[in-house]
């Protein structure tokens, strides 16, 4: 958990909040093969898309579409049902994307995949507004507006070897600690 902090703090602290989120990414991704994480190349397919959803979980879920392994896809999608966003969590993520800031949530699941070592699926979002939806009509007439959100969604899936990480366990739990509070202090922006 302390390189997927890792990650998240350099590529939050790289970039202004007008650029895209398949720019972080990027450097997130960067960050991570950097302490030895490994990209899974089936899933590279899966980069920045934007569209409109009603949930930050649907969001999400549309990412799997990029899984090909089926069991592979039916963990991932009890691992995010399972972390659903609860209302504090919600408010948090959508007013750090009204600050501009570049918001993420990622999800492990608890298979580990012999092949491939340790695996996680992380799934980055910046929500670009909220948008109005008039999409309930009866008789000609508007009876119901729903909220929506207008998100750019990236997903990849990465794997992990322990020994390709042991060597650089050190140097990320140093940097980790030379970081300190301003890493929380970052998150809270």
């Amino acid at each position: 958990m302390n390189s997927l902090a890792l990650a998240q703090y350099s590529a939050d602290k790289s970039l202004k909040n007008d650029k895209l989120l398949v720019d972080w990414f990027d450097l997130f991704t960067e960050s991570l093969m950097a302490v030895g994480w490994e990209v899974d190349e089936d899933m590279r397919s899966g980069w920045a898309e934007t569209g409109i959803f009603y949930s930050l979980e649907e969001a999400v879920l549309d990412g799997l579409k990029y899984v090909n392994q089926a069991s592979l896809r039916a963990s991932l999608k009890h691992s995010i049902e399972m972390l659903k966003l609860d209302k504090a969590s919600q408010d948090i993520f959508e007013s750090r994307n009204r600050n501009g800031s570049m918001a993420h949530y990622q999800f492990v699941p608890c298979e580990h995949r012999k092949a491939l070592g340790s695996y996680m699926f992380v799934s980055g979002m910046k929500v670009k507004s909220r948008v109005n939806l008039d999409n309930i009509f009866f008789d000609g007439k508007k009876i119901k507006t729903d909220d929506a959100l207008d998100v750019q969604t990236a997903c990849s899936g990465f794997y992990l070897r322990t020994e390709n990480y042991n060597p650089h366990r050190e140097i990320v739990l140093q940097k980790m600690s030379e970081i300190g509070d301003d890493f929380f202090k970052n998150l809270k922006q």
